[in-house]
């Protein structure tokens, strides 16, 4: 599938590359041109098919290869290594007594504390390969008790006897003083070369034992295959002619060159679901709504954030699989709801969908590649909000008969039709993404009413008008092109390094000092890690954040650190804390001592954002738009309605149009139901509101 868009002005060429479980999506800008391109991933080898979408993009765009100036790649890989089991056996050391800290966690059930049927997953480290050697150092960072070579050498032996190629090493107290770890491996290096070693207190210096254990053995992990990966993806790109050092998209919404997330895998372990939050904020910004919920629906998940003020929420705690990690990740939730997601009989009388997915093969029963199990694409498809000639632009014709009879199999047993099985398998699906959407949105105390719904993803713009009629939403935003709004966002990041230094002390005005300089040191590292990316002084920036608790508490608060010195920053800080913690918990605590507890520093590269191209607009303001076709939808279980379709690539800026309505894209279909009306903005997002 591909499709161009003109008068696009920067003159650089730029390439984003986003490759998720079912297709890799592509964007080229630049010359002014914009060209997008959705072709399958290859599940065996991500490489081969990135490949050949460059290649069939460069050729669309009549540029060579050679001329691209910028390369940025989004992946899934990290997701799918913890889904297929495919990390590498990783061993661990770790103080003395401390061996079992991934086994004990957290004392809370999770996902359920109601759950009596629960059980915690298994460790990543099994017993046997965690190992504690003779050592300890306290909190404030004194040596209490010397490291033991010995041991060390002991533990190491123990390990690769075993077979261990990966280690991580994980020692009480070293995010203040790394002493002990260093030597670790220093030890490693010179008698077991072999090993690849992570360091607690390279990865994350942060208190908090068992997520600072997980996050560095989840590093050691995923090191070696990532590292392999990118590298053989480095490789193939440059037997095509690519000059430019690619980067990748990182959690926290920047990027960062290819070797350096080899270095530093745990940074990428969200690559694959980033693109689109970027791209989104990008989008915000264009149009001037600064509050928007962003839902982005591909063929296996449905990813949702929510965007205020214009930036989205930075999380330091998230978690991949069942393990969780301390590394900063734009804040979203993802659920098992794509196109591909299974609809399936529970208990014979109760209609499922998700999490499972017919993933890109064999695919939804209509790709007529051996699915024979009923999906949420086979369901629109019934309904007739999907074109089965011209999905993916006619590159994929899309079987009915097989989509029928796949849905069938749920529908018979059920006592339904299979129309009414179809909307039924819609309906849970939206029902599953509206629950996401108030997770972000309600449960946080924001109404989704006050923000925009955008939708984007391949499936996206299917389902996003009626969620946004479950959740009262009144305006809804699809971008040009929906299903490469990802790929796009990847053209909008910044490169950006977090650092971050737990400093645990009262805030009051005795640390300004201290303070002052653990931020200039931060500062002076993440100057290192922007230059080690190719980024200029001058196009370097640098934003301060204190987490900040009350005393007792056993999670924080980040703000930013903001301007002034002395006692009036100090007294700000305080004021900022209190607003901000009445606000998020509904409560202050006005004699309750306030502690710093992190310090973290956002190193930022300035950059010009791509944006999408300006349109012609209509030779009439507010015309109508031109159908170019008429289709029976079913809108209900006993309503089926002949429908104006729409292509978008065929609209100008202006132009109106109302609903029951499909708009195709070469690369999405949107449906809109009655009762909503839509009209295209000067930058062909359609702009749907209740009519």
């Amino acid at each position: 599938m591909e499709s161009s868009i003109n008068d696009l002005s920067s003159p650089e060429i730029s390439i984003g590359v986003d490759t998720g479980g079912t297709h890799t999506d592509l964007v080229l800008a630049g010359r002014g041109k914009l060209f997008t391109l959705k072709v399958p991933s290859t599940t065996d080898d991500l490489s081969v098919g990135i490949v050949e979408g460059v290649r069939k993009l460069v050729e669309m765009a009549n540029v060579a290869v050679s001329d691209v100036d910028r390369f940025v790649y989004a992946s899934t890989f990290v997701t799918n290594l913890f889904i297929e089991g495919k990390q590498a056996q990783v061993g661990l050391i770790t103080t003395e007594g401390f061996k079992d800290v991934l086994e004990i966690g957290r004392a809370s059930r999770k996902p359920d504390v109601y759950d009596i049927h629960w059980r915690p997953s298994p460790p990543l480290v099994p017993r046997h390969l965690r190992k504690g050697v003779i050592e300890r150092i306290d909190h404030r960072g004194d040596v209490l008790k010397p490291l033991d070579e010995k041991s060390v050498f002991e533990a190491l032996s123990a390990l690769v006897s075993h077979g261990v190629e990966s280690l991580a090493v994980c020692l009480l107290h070293s995010y203040v003083n790394p002493e002990h770890e260093q030597r670790i491996a220093a030890i490693a290096a010179r008698d077991f070369p072999e090993l690849d070693v992570s360091l607690s207190s390279d990865v994350v210096r942060e208190f908090r034992e068992y997520e600072r254990t997980s996050t560095t053995s989840v590093n050691a992990s995923i090191k070696s295959p990532i590292s392999i990966h990118l590298k053989s993806l480095e490789s193939a790109l440059c037997e095509i002619g690519l000059r430019v050092r690619p980067s990748i998209m990182q959690g926290n919404g920047g990027i960062c060159r290819f070797d350096n997330a080899s270095s530093a895998p745990v940074e990428v372990t969200h690559s694959g679901v980033m693109g689109g939050i970027v791209g989104a904020t990008a989008l915000a910004s264009q149009i001037g709504s600064p509050n928007i919920i962003t839902l982005d629906m591909g063929g296996t998940s449905a990813d949702v954030s929510l965007i205020a003020n214009g930036r989205p929420t930075l999380s330091h705690r998230t978690s991949v699989g069942p393990y969780p990690l301390l590394t900063p990740t734009l804040d979203m939730v993802t659920i098992g709801a794509g196109g591909g997601s299974i609809a399936w009989i529970e208990g014979k009388t109760s209609l499922r969908v998700g999490p499972q997915s017919a993933g890109s093969v064999p695919g939804p029963a209509c790709y007529g590649k051996g699915g024979v199990q009923p999906t949420v694409t086979d369901a629109n498809l019934v309904a007739g909000r999907l074109n089965g000639g011209y999905f993916l632009k006619g590159a994929r014709k899309l079987n009915i008969e097989a989509a029928r009879t796949a849905i069938e199999s749920v529908a018979k047993p059920l006592g339904l039709s299979v129309e009414q099985a179809a909307l039924g398998i819609i309906a849970i699906a939206e029902a599953h993404m509206a629950d996401a959407i108030r997770l972000i949105s309600v449960e946080r105390g924001l109404d989704p009413r006050d923000f925009k719904l955008v939708a984007f993803g391949g499936a996206g713009a299917l389902h996003a008008v009626r969620l946004a009629e479950e959740l009262a939403i009144n305006q809804v935003v699809i971008p040009p092109a929906p299903g490469n709004l990802s790929a796009m966002g990847l053209l909008c990041a910044n490169t950006r390094h977090d650092h971050a230094q737990t400093f645990f002390t009262e805030l009051s005005g005795s640390v300004e000092e201290s303070l002052t300089i653990t931020i200039a040191r931060l500062i002076e590292e993440g100057a290192r890690s922007l230059a080690a990316d190719g980024i200029e002084a001058g196009a370097q920036r640098f934003e301060p954040f204190i987490d900040l608790r009350y005393q007792g508490q056993n999670y924080e608060l980040s703000l930013p650190l903001g301007k002034g010195t002395g006692a009036n920053r100090i007294e700000a800080l305080k004021a900022g804390f209190e607003a901000e913690h009445l606000k998020v918990y509904g409560y202050k605590l006005g004699n309750r001592p306030i502690q710093i507890v992190n310090v973290r520093v956002s190193a930022i590269s300035i950059i010009t954002p791509a944006e999408w191209p300006v349109l012609p607009a209509a030779t009439k303001p507010a015309a109508i738009a031109r159908p170019v076709d008429k289709r029976a939808v079913l809108i209900s279980p006993d309503k089926v309605q002949d429908v104006d379709v729409y292509r978008h690539e065929q609209m100008m800026a202006t132009e109106t149009f109302t609903g029951p309505a499909i708009v195709e894209y070469s690369g999405s279909t949107l449906f809109v139901p009655p009762g909503w009306a839509g009209t295209v903005d000067s930058r062909a997002n359609l702009m749907l509101s209740r009519d």
